[in-house]
């Protein structure tokens, strides 16, 4: 009981402090109604001049469907990416207000935010959720665990902000290669190993990188062993799980791990990293095929033509180039395409940026 009463006192103190600093009264009129990946129906205004976006995967979206100046307020993680900042220069004016740590609900406020996306982490959150509710405009829940489900935030999100045509352009695209992978994906026997942000950090099933993963024919060796250490939505496992697993491949989502595999003594005994099949998964606005990832399409198909390169044919200087012009209008240079290519340099390092709540 003590405990709840101490978060009833702490969200009366907090909805008092937010509109004590709010500037001027905002009409929250909902003019259309959503239902989100909660299964909430929620009522939102038909242009919202300012969103708060709290979930990763939905900051991207909302530029391709063409309305990224109206983000005031993001989280770290969009903050870090370099190409979207390229892409969507109005970012720059927004606000950090949430890093790894709590959500900064007075700057949010501050903002006259009129429409806040937020993931399932923030709305699972008694304390965090408390704080969204506090600071009074609608907010939809974003989240998904499989591809089918991110369509399903796609579709949602092309809805609440009235632009279903280019949500479905996308939808449609994302499709189109799930059934050139299906049909081209003639599995070869070869293992897999997924190196997820961390060298030992890898999938599990039912994760959404072990379902995009299965659409290209491979075997992904910890998904199928199911020897794993499982922490909240992370999977572990070892060095030495992995030398019994002995993968022909490994990919790497997070920048200079593929390096730190290839370089350390502790796994030059492994085959895949004696013949150098270990790589680095392409970085655009997201690391390619990431639980967050937009341009998990890509990552279909680079992975098809690494495993493939004989049968599936792709011109991937070609198809990245045209996914940016399609969905972003952006012009991809030889400058930018070598350093998505390459991922090394494509996401900011994790520092403090300007009003950050961390």
């Amino acid at each position: 009981m003590k405990r709840y009463a101490a978060i009833a006192i702490s969200v009366i103190l907090l909805f008092v402090s937010l509109c004590a600093c709010t500037p001027e009264k905002r009409d929250l009129t909902g003019d259309i109604t959503v239902t989100d990946s909660a299964g909430r129906e929620v009522s939102v205004p038909s242009e919202p001049k300012s969103v708060c976006v709290l979930c990763p995967f939905s900051g991207p979206v909302i530029v391709m469907l063409g309305l990224g100046d109206r983000i005031t307020s993001f989280t770290n993680n969009a903050a870090r990416s370099r190409l979207l900042m390229q892409i969507c220069p109005s970012l720059e004016n927004a606000a950090v207000v949430k890093n790894s740590g709590s959500v900064n609900a007075e700057e949010i406020m501050s903002r006259n935010t009129d429409l806040m996306i937020i993931n399932s982490g923030v709305y699972e959150s008694e304390a965090e959720r408390a704080k969204i509710e506090a600071i009074g405009a609608p907010y939809i829940v974003i989240d998904f665990e499989t591809i089918e489900d991110q369509l399903k935030a796609v579709e949602i999100l092309g809805k609440t902000f009235a632009r279903e045509e280019k949500a479905q352009k996308y939808i449609s695209y994302f499709k189109s290669v799930i059934d050139r992978a299906e049909k081209n994906a003639p599995g070869t026997g070869k293992k897999l190993y997924h190196s997820v942000n961390e060298a030992v950090r890898t999938d599990y099933e039912g994760s959404y990188c072990a379902d995009w993963i299965a659409l290209t024919g491979v075997e992904n060796v910890s998904v199928q062993s199911g020897r794993l250490r499982i922490e909240g939505e992370k999977a572990y496992t070892t060095l030495e799980q992995i030398y019994v697993w002995d993968p022909d491949i490994i990919i790497c989502n997070e920048a200079m791990v593929d390096d730190y595999i290839l370089s350390d003594p502790k796994w030059e005994g492994l085959t895949c990293v004696q013949k150098g099949e270990v790589y680095q998964i392409p970085i655009g606005i997201t690391r390619w095929g990431h639980p967050s990832s937009f341009e998990t399409p890509l990552a279909i198909l680079w992975l098809m033509k690494l495993l493939y390169p004989e049968s599936f044919e792709v011109d991937m200087d070609s198809e990245i180039r045209s996914f940016y012009k399609d969905f972003f209008d952006f012009e991809i240079s030889d400058e930018w395409l070598s350093a998505i290519i390459e991922g090394s340099e494509m996401r900011e390092p994790k520092t403090e940026h300007k009003e950050d709540a961390a």
